[in-house]
Parts: C-alpha cells; structure tokens; sequence
C-alpha cells in the first residue's frame, strides 16, 4: 500500500510498504477512509520534533473501516465505522495511573513514536478507537480528534459571560468557535491574518466579529496559532486586568516574554495539551449535527498528493482549513 512517510526535517515522500498486520490480540485493523493533516503533523514535518524512528508513516486524526480484530478484542466487530484516538501513553507514570492520560510522562503519538494513518490501513489497540456512526461523512469523521482537542481547551475555563477572543481561524480556532456557537456564547471575536479563512468564519452566520487584528480588551484569550508574533506583541495588549490565556498552539522556538506583566496584571497561562475524556464528547456533537463543523474540511487530496497538502498548509496566503487525504 501507499504510505506517506516521514525521513527527515521538511522531506517526506510516498512510498510503498507492506500492508499492516495484526501481531497482537488486542489489536484492531482499520482500512483508512479519510485522515487529517493536523497542525502538528506541520510542526513535525519542519523540525523532526517528536519522532522516535524515521522513516515512518505519519498521521494521528483518522476515520475508517474495521476490517480485522484481535481474539481478544470484544468492543469491536468487521464493518464498524471507528476514528482513532491518538494518545500512546505507558499506564504506568502516575499520571496514568490517575488517568490522566494526556500527561503521561511518556506521552507520543499514532505517526510519531508507531506507524500512523496516512496509509492505507492501520492497526492499533482496541482503546485507540471509538465506534461512530455510519451516517457521519468519513471526512467530517476524522475531525473527532481535533475536535475533542478544542473541547479540551474549552473546558479550562469558564466562558459564560466572557469577551472571549481567539487568536487563529485555522481548523482548531474554527472548532473552538463552533463548539462557543453551539453553547451560545455570544460575545467572540476571532482574530486571523489570512483572509481565505475569515472568509470561511463569515459563512458561519455567527454574530462573532472577525477581524485581522483584535481591538480592545477581553476575559479569555484562546491562543491556537503558535506564533511568536501573536504570544509577546498581539496578545498582551488583548489582555484585560485578570484575564486568562488557553494556550493551545505549538510554539517552533523558545520565546522571551515579560513576566512582571503576568504579576501585575493579575492575567493566568493555561496550556492545554491534546485532550483527556473528551473524545467520547467529540464523537457524539458529530452524530448529533456533523454539519455544523463541515465548514472546517476544506480540501480533500488523493494520499499521493500529501506533500501538496503540507505545501498548501504552509504557504504564507494559508488559503486552507483542514486538508484531509484520501488513501
């Protein structure tokens, strides 16, 4: 089968590999419908960060087919429609032992420490799948990941009754403020430098005000781009006294910031990494109303192509929500 495959900083490349098999009995074979490019699979593919062996087929957001189950394996039967849960975690630190798997002192990822989604086919463990329904379109499926991540950071804090901006309109600002929309939080404004996705947010029909550049104060900042640009120049002057920061986006480099302006204004840094207990959450606001986050896939490539997805994801104009490939 077809694979796109990690070898080193910014190459990546086709290749044919052996179809996956299952060598445990608590394992499950999945044929890949659709399988999303994530922000971090970017931030991998330009630094190496996080990769344990290389070369290795990337991909962690998935929707699929079970074709195949262990003997040991009870939850799931041939034909269930499943989409992936990302997390590798060693059950052993204490943070899993309190189930907390999201802070595993080992904590890695399908397609950074083992073979992931970008294939034809994957198998992984039985817990690293949830069933979901067949009438969820199998690339609106494949957004239960990224999903449950902005439920993650949702869930940090409390929004009601907040001025509430988000700094980035790319597939998880744009999920954060969908979920926002759909609990009725009315006062949002999203702040987004590419014009192809604030276009993509006025469609939404939301009261939310969308802008380049933020104006103002506000009570919560949601910060999902990862830019230096945004952490120590645009962000502190959005901040109002006693406000506080979710921090949801990947960073490519270490960042001077001043501290005393935590101090006297009172404001509170909170990250949010992956999620916890919220996939289960996810899957079911897609088989409710997956309509409401269909905005949010914005291409649909061939796997051959995967290196025209990254390019599309990356280019300077970001003319692109979430890319998903097509095996």
């Amino acid at each position: 089968m077809k694979a796109a495959q990690f070898f080193k900083a910014n190459t990546l490349r086709i290749e044919e590999v052996p179809d996956t098999q299952i060598e445990e009995k608590n394992q499950v074979k999945v044929k890949i419908s659709a399988a999303g490019i994530c922000g971090s699979d970017l931030h991998v593919y330009r630094s190496g960060a996080y990769i344990t062996r290389t070369p290795i087929t990337m991909g962690h957001e998935f929707s699929g087919q079970v074709t195949e189950i262990g003997d040991k394996v009870k939850d799931f039967k041939v034909g269930d429609c499943v989409i992936g849960d990302s997390r590798v975690y060693c059950y052993n630190c204490r943070y899993c032992l309190a189930k907390k798997y999201n802070n595993c002192e080992s904590l890695g990822f399908l397609g950074e420490v083992c073979e992931g989604a970008f294939a034809g086919s994957i198998v992984v463990p039985a817990k690293n799948l949830l069933k979901i329904c067949k009438d969820v379109p199998a690339p609106i499926a494949a957004l239960a990941e990224p999903l449950a991540v902005a439920l993650h950071a949702i869930g940090k804090s409390i929004t009601e009754g907040k001025r509430i901006l988000i700094f980035g309109a790319g597939p998880i600002g744009a999920l954060i403020h969908a979920v926002l929309i759909k609990r009725g939080v009315s006062d949002i404004t999203i702040a987004e430098i590419s014009e192809y996705r604030r276009g993509v947010i006025s469609e939404t029909q939301s009261d939310s005000i969308i802008t380049a550049i933020p104006e103002g104060k506000f009570d919560l900042i949601f910060e999902t781009t990862g830019s230096a640009i945004v952490l120590k120049d645009l962000l502190p002057k959005a901040l109002d006294k006693d406000a506080e920061a979710i921090l949801v986006g990947l960073f490519s480099k270490e960042m001077l910031f001043n501290f005393t302006d935590i101090v006297e204004h009172g404001w509170k840094f909170i990250g949010s990494n992956c999620f916890d207990k919220e996939l289960p959450m996810a899957v079911k606001l897609l088989e409710d109303n997956y309509k409401d986050f269909q905005h949010v896939v914005s291409h649909q490539l061939p796997i051959i192509n995967t290196q025209d997805g990254f390019d599309l994801l990356l280019s300077p104009e970001a003319k692109a929500m979430k890319v998903i490939l097509i095996p």
